[in-house]
């Protein structure tokens, strides 16, 4: 058994070191007026396509992402590469393909299975090359085989609204295309982040473990404890410090106007 003495804290938000020193957000919210704005044009396609004026696309927001392996349908994803560095993925919810492509290709019954054929999927590529002509010229794309993102990234949600339904297209950028927008529109600064790195590091709460006591116990006395128990216990000599797994270096128990107090030594024996 060990009794753990915990540093009381806030809330500590998780440091993701894959965004810092990157003006990730500044793209985000660039892409989220550039998007917005540009709806307008998916919508006035969309019609001319159904020769209805009664659908509209808007964006619904524009979120940092973490990508998982199973995030994406990668026969239901259309997939377009940046000649530069990046990749954008494409999909939309199964029933909204649907009933777009159904109009679309004047079908005269509605489908109720939300399996995507091959012509649903043309629509979709269609869509696609729309949304990303909003990033980058057309030149700048060509189609290609799905691969799996990783690490952080860009999730755009547009919503479609066709009469009484309403559906959702989802735009993701993988980390590289970010860094290409990034230095296609200059945001990179020119100046030397290693100090604010550094600051930004060092005003990261932690949070501090130390063992002050620890006592070995056979299986059935610790099924006998009760509430209101008193157990014996001796503090250790020498006291192990740790940073979550990461043990910094040891200390030593003392008393100072009354309290006790963690005196830490030099040596750092764990640091070696």
């Amino acid at each position: 058994m060990e009794s753990r003495v915990n540093e009381t804290l806030p809330d500590i938000k998780p440091l993701d070191v894959e965004l810092l020193g990157r003006p990730i957000h500044i793209i985000r919210e660039k892409l989220e007026n550039l998007i917005s704005e540009s709806c307008i044009s998916l919508s006035n396609e969309l019609q001319n396509w159904l020769s209805t004026n009664k659908i509209e696309a808007k964006l619904n927001s524009v979120e940092l992402h973490r990508f998982s392996p199973t995030q994406m349908n990668k026969d239901q994803t259309s997939t377009y590469q940046h000649l530069e560095k990046g990749m954008v993925f494409i999909h939309g919810d199964s029933r909204v393909l649907i009933k777009l492509a159904d109009r679309f290709y004047g079908a005269t019954t509605e489908r109720s299975s939300t399996t995507l054929t091959a012509s649903d999927m043309r629509l979709q590529e269609r869509i696609g090359r729309i949304i990303t002509n909003w990033l980058a010229p057309q030149e700048m794309w060509q189609s290609c085989a799905y691969e799996t993102p990783h690490g952080i990234g860009l999730h755009a949600e547009l919503s479609i609204a066709f009469e009484d339904f309403q559906g959702s297209i989802h735009l993701k950028l993988d980390s590289h295309l970010i860094q290409t927008l990034i230095e296609q529109l200059e945001l990179q600064s020119d100046v030397d982040l290693y100090q604010p790195f550094c600051r930004s590091l060092e005003s990261t709460p932690v949070r501090l473990n130390v063992v002050l006591s620890k006592k070995n116990m056979a299986l059935s006395d610790v099924i006998g404890l009760k509430p209101n128990d008193i157990l014996p216990i001796e503090l250790l000599n020498t006291v192990p410090v740790s940073i979550g797994n990461q043990s910094l270096f040891t200390g030593r128990i003392a008393e100072q106007d009354g309290q006790l107090v963690l005196i830490f030594n030099p040596d750092k024996e764990s640091q070696r």
